[in-house]
């Protein structure tokens, strides 16, 4: 008897299966098929796809934090340019009613600056502080008189420490070019109008055309001498140039505190250069430089450099 055989006769065929069994074998027959038949390239696929939503939803998660944060740093430096604004415009508006200090005939309105600069080399920058004086006449197109303690450099002039250079409206060191570099004359007396008369010198100068302005113009009020509605116009000038930010309570390298009003350059690294200002006089009462990054032993955020400005009337110059 053969095996064929033999196996017909073990069936019992008395016992048909129920349809519900049928269509249950059916369906695991059909199901088996469909997964032996399955590539890897179709497991991977399937793995894939149920990764996907996951993956998704994690990118998003980055991106959305990732946004988050540079929409919080917009916000910030929004908020922060908008108080500098309105604080520079508000003591332009002080200022105007202030009453100058003006010397007599016989008297000079002095600017002293006590200043505590680095000495660089190739590695490292330490601190030194100097003093310059600068005496202007009541009549500008007098003899000015400067007198500058280099300390442990030494001078431009003599080579010595100690320099005193006298010379017609303050053209101490160039012929071509005065201690102040402006005739206050020509400074518009609106502050929109005189944030055009900077821009438009603008020559291609600094690291940009907003770092350029910004140190052109305090570069005029740093000397302590401009009159007050000059002053004022251009303190409006610089709530116009943008990044412009303003930090409350700032002492001076004397301990004189202020609204120091600087801005931070990205092309420096972040570096950041303030005026140091009075807000009910307009005046500035000293200058700061904050690095940005890790710069010739300095870390991030420190004090490069540091300036006290004071304006008085005094009776004689050295």
């Amino acid at each position: 008897m053969d095996e064929l055989t033999l196996l017909r006769r073990t069936r019992d065929d008395s016992r048909e299966p129920s349809p519900e069994a049928l269509t249950a074998g059916r369906a695991a027959l059909l199901g088996r098929i469909a997964d032996d038949g399955a590539t890897d390239t179709t497991v991977r696929q399937r793995k894939k796809r149920r990764w996907m939503p996951r993956l998704t939803w994690a990118v998003a998660g980055t991106a959305a934090a990732l946004t988050g944060v540079l929409v919080v740093g917009n916000v910030t430096m929004s908020a922060r340019s908008a108080y500098a604004s309105e604080m520079l415009r508000t003591a332009a508006t002080q200022t105007i009613h202030y009453a100058d200090l003006v010397p007599g005939s016989d008297q000079y309105l002095r600017s002293r600056t006590h200043a505590r600069w680095g000495i660089c080399n190739d590695t490292v920058c330490e601190p030194n502080d100097q003093i310059l004086d600068v005496y202007m006449p009541a009549d500008p197109e007098a003899e000015w008189v400067l007198y500058r303690d280099w300390g442990s450099i030494p001078g431009v002039l003599t080579g010595e420490s100690i320099e005193t250079a006298r010379a017609v409206d303050g053209h101490f060191y160039d012929p071509e070019h005065s201690w102040v570099n402006v005739d206050y004359a020509d400074i518009p007396l609106d502050g929109a109008a005189a944030y055009e008369w900077i821009d438009s010198q603008y020559s291609g100068g600094s690291a940009s055309r907003d770092e350029d302005n910004f140190v052109r113009i305090t570069d005029i009020l740093r000397s302590g001498l401009v009159p007050a509605s000059q002053r004022a116009a251009l303190l409006d000038a610089l709530s116009r140039i943008p990044g412009v930010t303003a930090t409350d309570n700032v002492a001076n390298l004397d301990g004189v505190t202020g609204v120091a009003i600087g801005r931070n350059e990205m092309l420096r690294a972040g570096q950041r250069q303030e005026v140091i200002i009075d807000p009910d006089t307009g005046l500035v009462t000293g200058e700061r430089a904050m690095s940005g990054a890790t710069f010739f032993g300095w870390g991030p955020n420190e004090e490069m450099s540091l300036t006290a400005i004071e304006t008085t009337v005094v009776d004689t110059a050295p």
